[in-house]
Order: C-alpha cells, then structure tokens, then sequence
C-alpha cells in the first residue's frame, strides 16, 4: 500500500499567498510568502509576491528592500540592466522593452534623471519615439526597429520600470507634476462640432489579460446619455463591438483618426474627458494631464494599489473599481451616475482655446 504524499509546507504556504493576493487580502498574503520562504520555498518568488504585495498597499520602502534581497541573491534577471551605480555625468540609455503603457507612466523620471546624466538616451518601440522626443530631459530617442537603430555611445543602461527603484521612489516622491508629454498648438479637429461635452471612450484592454476589459454592451447607458457627446477611442477587433450596440446608442468612432501614438496624443488631447479601461491610453491620457476616467477589474496593477480613487501617478484621474471580480455592471452603474454628476456641474464645454497638439 502506497503511503499519501506529504504536502511541501513550502508549496502549501506559497499557494496560499498566491490566492490571498488573487483576493487582495494582502496582509495574509505577506504572511503566507514569509511562511513559504521559512519553509523552504524558492525565496525569489517570495520576494517578487512580497513585492506585489508592498506595492499594491503603498509600501514602496519595503518594496525596494524585496527588490534589494532578490538582487544580492544573485539570480540572473533580463528585466534588470541597471548597475546599481550612481547616475552623475554618465551618458545613461534608459531601455523601453515592456508594454508601451509602463514606457508612457515611466518616462517621467527622465526628467529627474537628466539631472544627474550627462546625456540621457531613450530606446523604444518605433510607435513611442514621435511621443518621448517631447518629454524633458531626454536627449536622444532611438529604436531597434530598424532606423534610426544605432544610439550614441552611452555608459551605463537601466530598463525603464527599473527607475521608479532607483530612485526609491515613495508614494511622497512620485514625480506627479502633469503633462509631462508636451504638445504644440495646432487648429481645432474639425470632427468635433457641438457644445456638449466630449467623452473619448476605450473598453477593451490587450488579449493577454482580459479581465482588464469590459464587455462593450455594460457601457450601454452610457452611450445612451444625451448630455455628453461619446467618442469610441477603441482599436484593434474590438472596435467593431459597436456593431451589437442598439440604435439609440449615439457613439461616434473616430480610430481612424489616429493611426499612430502622436495621433493619439493630438485626438486624446481635443476632448474633455476619457473613460477607458487599464490601457495604454489611460496612461497617455494621464501624461497629458487630461481629466481620466479608469475602470479596474477587481485584481488590478499594483500601479493602482488597492481602496482608492485616485492614482498617486496621474493627478486628473479617477478610479471606479470593480467590488468583485466580474462586476462591470457595478462600475458602469457608477460612471453612468458620476457622469450625469459631471455634466450638471461642468455643463456645455467652454470655448476653450486652440486644443494642443503636434
């Protein structure tokens, strides 16, 4: 007879904290990856959900100090460039290779940086060079997307999500002062020709994490207002869900209008307010510091942390977040609420001056 297998304590605890942090009970979380760790468990992982955990409670001290141990440890990691060196007056190539939204939120501290580098070089998808050319402090933009693909000689290199650690960055030390993506001024977009205010709208997130979208027909009472005039910034298939919308939903679809970033930029930079999901343009949105609307799925980013409305990161932006995970109806009930709110307070848009652009 075959005796049961014993369960690994290790195991036990890290799965444990790994469902604690699926439910946001971050506390027992912490506790259960310290107990795997005491175990036995691969004390890397430990760390890097310790961290999450930190992150998501605003406890970016310990964060860093999670980051610190799993660093002296010594395993090789191809998301960590940076020496650990000081910065002054080195030439400092400063590498975009996650997602464009964390290059978007990220790019900040170039500014900050620059005053320590003696040259600050940016490298990114070809689609964000248009954009970080006009962030302060970056001297040089270079892809590896073909041309321009050779930079300038540099000393030293770090990964852009590696700055905020660098710098050890506290919820205090954020640099927050928004726009920090500047734009010129150019003429009015002739799509936009009434008083009501204006609402670029993005439901759907990339496909490797769908819980971050939200099903086109929960937004249904808000396109049916007829207090706001309603935009779909949408791209991608999911810009045809507005094909399943009944007829007396007024979207208008403007996708076409921006085929790249900095054609982003200029439509996000023309309306009044943008609602989206966790994309890249609330993020850009932000950057630009356009009131934005951001609508959570119930195990957000760490960058959103967890119980608030706001976002340390973006001064014009507001959360609505999801109770439990799958509630959308919950979170368009709210908008649709803060929308009808918005418009009784701001009213018919000002005639503001000339929208900024490129």
């Amino acid at each position: 007879m075959q005796p049961f297998p014993v369960p690994d304590p290790g195991q036990s605890n890290y799965a444990c904290g790994c469902a604690a942090l699926q439910k946001r009970d971050l506390l027992a979380a912490v506790d259960s990856f310290y107990r795997a760790e005491r175990s036995g468990f691969e004390p890397d992982l430990c760390a890097a959900g310790r961290w999450q955990c930190y992150m998501l409670l605003g406890r970016f001290e310990q964060a860093w100090r999670e980051s610190a141990a799993i660093e002296q440890r010594g395993k090789p990691d191809p998301h960590r460039l940076w020496d650990g060196k000081p910065f002054s007056d080195r030439r400092v190539m400063v590498r975009c290779l996650h997602g464009l939204g964390d290059a978007i939120q990220f790019i900040r501290f170039v500014s900050p940086l620059r005053q320590y580098a003696s040259k600050v070089i940016v490298e990114s998808p070809r689609r964000l060079m248009p954009l970080l050319t006009r962030v302060p402090g970056v001297d040089e933009v270079c892809t590896w997307e073909g041309l321009p693909s050779a930079p300038s000689d540099w000393d030293q290199q770090i990964e852009i999500v590696e700055l905020p650690r660098a710098f050890r960055t506290t919820l205090d030390t954020i640099p927050a002062s928004v726009p920090y993506i500047h734009l010129e001024r150019l003429t009015q977009w002739s799509g936009i020709s009434d008083e009501r205010p204006r609402v670029g709208v993005v439901w759907a997130s990339g496909g490797w994490d769908r819980s971050r979208s939200i099903p086109v027909s929960e937004l249904t009472p808000i396109f049916q207002l007829r207090d706001i005039r309603v935009y779909a910034l949408q791209g991608g298939a999911e810009a045809a869900d507005l094909n399943v919308l009944p007829a007396n939903c007024m979207v208008h679809d403007v996708t076409g209008e921006s085929e790249d970033l900095l054609g982003a930029a200029k439509l996000i930079a023309q309306f009044d307010l943008i609602l989206t999901v966790d994309t890249m343009i609330a993020h850009l949105a932000g950057a630009l510091a356009k009131p934005v609307w951001l609508m959570l799925n119930f195990a957000a980013d760490w960058r959103w942390m967890t119980g608030r409305s706001d976002s340390p990161w973006y001064p014009t932006m507001r959360i609505f977040r999801q109770p439990r995970p799958g509630r959308w109806d919950c979170v368009a009930g709210q908008v649709c609420s803060a929308l009808v709110e918005w418009v009784r307070t701001t009213g018919q848009r000002s005639n503001s001056p000339a929208m900024l652009s490129m």
